[in-house]
């Protein structure tokens, strides 16, 4: 998208030559940036979706953790193309048992972005 003339109003009408490009990371809905989105739903029984941007291509990892700070389970440890993600968290941790309800946290790290939602689990 490009826009070629910008017309100023104020007491006298102006245009101005200008060209803005949207950008193709835009237009194309490519994320401009890296983002954690909240767990979809929350609080949620028995799983819930958990959403993310990535910019450019590199390593995400996305690990739950409990209120502790103890790893639960990692959904996400690859290389992933730029684009909006979405992972399952079933509920369940790495060896595959249930956890309990409460209060969960989501971690994306992508290079050196870091950001950590909360989500909660009711039984």
């Amino acid at each position: 998208m490009t826009l070629s003339s910008v017309t100023v109003v104020n007491r006298f009408a102006t245009q101005l030559p200008a060209t803005v490009d949207a950008g193709s990371a835009r237009v194309s809905g490519i994320p401009v940036s890296f983002g954690l989105k909240g767990a979809r739903p929350n609080p949620f029984n028995p799983s819930t979706q958990i959403a993310y941007d990535v910019p450019q291509q590199t390593r995400v990892r996305l690990t739950i953790y409990n209120v502790r700070g103890q790893e639960v389970v990692t959904l996400v440890n690859e290389v992933k193309t730029a684009g909006r993600y979405t992972v399952v968290w079933n509920g369940h941790n790495t060896a595959g048992h249930g956890v309990a309800s409460g209060v969960y946290l989501s971690r994306l790290t992508a290079g050196d972005f870091t950001e950590t939602k909360r989500m909660t689990l009711l039984k």
